[in-house]
């Protein structure tokens, strides 16, 4: 089999060699072709080398000056605040954490962005990879460690929570079509199994808060943003305190015309064109000696699907929408609304949160060889309740509790009459039911010296009740169901500015309900072969920072997975995924990540992550996989940026670098890695009379290079690739005014 990597304009990759181009410069990490030998600058990474991380790392450490230069460096040191985060489902500080965690909040995840696409916010997140597809019908692909990577749509393995409301469903699928990326004003990050404490998720968790509301009695703000290929975004968002009551509202429409040519001749051209209205709001009140918040989120969205291109259309240079795609009418129209209401406070000598949400969705889904009419209801309830006391060691804390969740779907497919609905081809009514109970116990067993143990058990239910039968397609109603027992435990050592930490935990994923229901042979009722996915993972890290001007933060990890779910197409069904599972896999790697305060005025943060996934056992049609990569996962990312502020103004360079993509099971098709470069500058706040004025603007891809977006894994007839847009930006003004403080 020829291992060679295709698509490379710096030099050709084979296993365990690399040979240069004459015009190649190699420079740390990286190899760069010459910008005069050509234009689009585009990267290799090459396998980490301890000394260069090092040397990185240690250019961000102030080193001891003289007294004169002391002087000067402490009138500009800005200290560090305390950071505490939720994501373990009580408050901890950040340098407390005995997990993989981090956190963007403020300026970096909303200042100067776009506002329509979440990899802008999520940007220098540690282990946190955006696939932006550019296809607002499939959506985002956002993993972390390589789980998600090889999601369909969606997202898959990590669960995601929106001001606290569940974004995935109890069968492990997440949308984010009703994220209100515009008003985000904090991301979490989980990085590891959370299954101890979220259930159904192997890749960890992302928590995302909107921005709090005004303090004062009411602010108004109006945003616009246009950009190249088509991109409209135009925001309302109303804010204030009164009464006891903080409350936010925001709606926004935002357009992406995108950048797939339509070159059938008939037709929406380009054929990528999205829209999509949402609407937000949140209330907070006292109730009842506690905390009483509720939550109302609904999106509208319409987008078309102009699929991915085999490597002879994208080595061309082509971004055209793949025919058969458009011939098809594939598209997605969804309409969502989503609601949710919780209360914390204290309930006798425990400290209550009570929780429940709702949901309800419609799609119309049009793909290639099929019309997806799709009806889903779904909600649940969490009661939690904890102690904390004194120890000789610090403060102790118990959480325990119970979750509920259910789903039920109402599919019908068609077969695609040209985007239409025709034949009837499955009809039949899903349902989830889970169950779980949890506990976790924070004990400091010294001043310096913590452990963090937790235990879940969930229950799973799936069952599908068969309506469609007819001669040759008997009734397939079936049950599946499937458990899990899932254990962590983490280890926090404090050593004054730094910390050590260990953890070991087991992980558990079970296909989604459209996994379980795509049966290559056409089959009513689910899989009956698709089992659940386990992993047990063990990880360690250091964190801290040096003269409260630097932090950092590193941790390394190794999992094993036995039963991972891949995704594979047929050629009688091009375009619709299906699963296996593989017979065992590893992932291992590190992340770096690392912030400092170089002056007063400029600050810089970079994020490396190294990931090394290989199947050990996985044998498909006599075809033996076994140590080869896990497809659609780059095993190296860099992303940086330099940010310059003085009073209201700022201008930030911002950088991602990844490398080679291995497209399918064999590893004989690959994308090439690539370096994007940004630029962006604006100003926050800018007074003129009672108005607040926030102009930005941005130019992306900076250097015009040419590369793939996303992978599509294991696609059939080769069609790996997604194309990402050339050189383009956008301008936004967003105009504030407040009444009251």
């Amino acid at each position: 089999m020829d291992k060679t990597r295709r698509h490379s304009s710096v030099g050709t990759f084979k296993l365990g060699q690399f040979r240069p181009t004459p015009a190649t410069l190699k420079c740390g990490l990286c190899v760069h072709s010459h910008p005069q030998q050509d234009r689009a600058l585009n990267t290799r990474l090459l396998p980490p080398q301890p000394a260069v991380l090092l040397a990185a790392l240690l250019s961000t450490v102030p080193f001891p000056v003289s007294p004169a230069q002391g002087q000067t460096e402490s009138r500009d040191t800005v200290t560090l605040p305390t950071v505490v985060v939720t994501v373990l489902r009580s408050p901890v500080r950040l340098d407390r954490m005995p997990f993989a965690t981090s956190v963007l909040a403020g300026p970096e995840v909303r200042e100067g962005n776009s506002g329509v696409f979440i990899e802008e916010a999520l940007h220098g997140l540690p282990g946190v990879r955006v696939q932006n597809r550019y296809n607002p019908s499939q959506g985002e692909r956002i993993s972390i460690r390589g789980f998600g990577a090889r999601s369909q749509f969606g997202v898959r393995g990590i669960k995601i929570l929106v001001d606290g409301i569940p974004a995935t469903l109890p069968d492990g699928q997440s949308t984010l079509d009703h994220l209100d990326i515009g008003s985000l004003g904090r991301v979490e990050a989980l990085r590891g199994p959370a299954a101890a404490m979220y259930g159904n998720g192997a890749g960890g968790v992302l928590l995302f808060e909107s921005a709090a509301p005004h303090t004062g009695t009411y602010r108004q703000d109006a945003t616009v943003v246009a950009g190249s290929n088509g991109l409209l975004r135009l925001q309302a968002t109303g804010s204030g305190t009164s009464g006891g009551v903080a409350f936010r509202a925001s709606a926004t429409q935002s357009r992406f015309d995108g950048f797939r040519d339509n070159a059938t001749g008939s037709g929406e051209d380009p054929y990528s064109q999205a829209t999509r209205t949402t609407l937000n709001a949140g209330l907070t009140t006292s109730a009842a000696g506690g905390t009483l918040a509720l939550q109302l989120s609904g999106v509208d969205l319409d987008a078309l699907n102009g699929g991915s291109l085999p490597a002879e259309l994208f080595d061309e240079g082509s971004n055209e929408a793949w025919g058969f795609n458009v011939r098809r009418g594939t598209r997605k129209d969804a309409r969502q609304g989503q609601v949710g209401v919780s209360w914390r406070g204290g309930v006798g000598a425990l400290a209550g949160t009570f929780s429940a949400y709702g949901v309800g969705r419609e799609l119309d889904n049009p793909i290639p060889n099929s019309v997806i009419d799709l009806t889903r209801r779904g909600g649940g309830v969490r009661v939690g309740l904890a102690r904390g006391w004194d120890t000789e060691g610090g403060t102790a804390r118990v959480d325990f509790g119970v979750e509920g969740e259910l789903q039920s779907d109402d599919r019908r497919n068609f077969a695609n009459d040209g985007g239409e609905a025709g034949a009837l081809t499955r009809d039949q009514q899903e349902d989830v039911r889970t169950g779980a109970l949890f506990a976790q116990l924070q004990l400091p067993l010294t001043g310096r010296l913590a452990v963090t143990g937790a235990l879940r058990f969930d229950h799973f239910s799936f069952s599908a009740d068969d309506r469609f039968e007819a001669p040759g397609n008997p009734d397939d109603s079936g049950s599946r169901t499937m458990t899990g027992l899932n254990p962590s435990l983490g280890v926090h050592f404090d050593l004054g500015g730094h910390g050590l930490f260990a953890s070991v935990a087991r992980s558990f994923e079970t296909p989604t309900t459209t996994e379980l229901a795509n049966r290559p042979d056409r089959a009513g009722g689910f899989n009956p072969e698709l089992e659940p996915q386990q992993g047990w993972t063990l990880e360690g890290g250091l964190r801290g920072e040096f003269g409260g001007r630097t932090s950092y933060d590193f941790a390394a990890y190794s999992t094993t997975l036995t039963n991972q779910l891949v995704p594979f197409e047929v050629p009688t069904d091009p375009g619709r995924r299906f699963y296996r599972n593989a017979g065992r896999s590893r992932v291992q790697g590190f992340e770096l990540s690392a912030r400092t305060s170089l002056s007063p005025t400029f600050t810089a943060r970079l994020a490396y992550g190294y990931l090394d996934a290989r199947f050990t056992e996985f044998t498909v049609g006599g075809n033996d996989y076994a140590d080869n990569q896990v497809p659609g996962i780059a095993p190296h990312r860099v992303e940086a940026a330099l940010r310059a502020g003085r009073g209201p103004w700022f201008g930030e360079l911002r950088l991602e670098a990844r490398g080679d993509v291995p497209a399918n099971d064999a590893n004989d098709a690959s994308a090439e890695g690539y370096t994007l470069v940004e630029l962006r500058a604006g100003g926050t706040g800018i007074r003129a009379g009672s108005l607040r004025l926030s102009p930005f603007a941005a130019i992306t891809n900076l250097t015009d290079v040419r590369y793939a977006s996303s992978v599509v894994v294991n696609a059939f007839g080769g069609r790996y690739f997604e194309p990402g847009p050339s050189r383009g930006g956008y301008v936004g003004l967003s105009l504030g005014w407040d009444r009251g403080h």
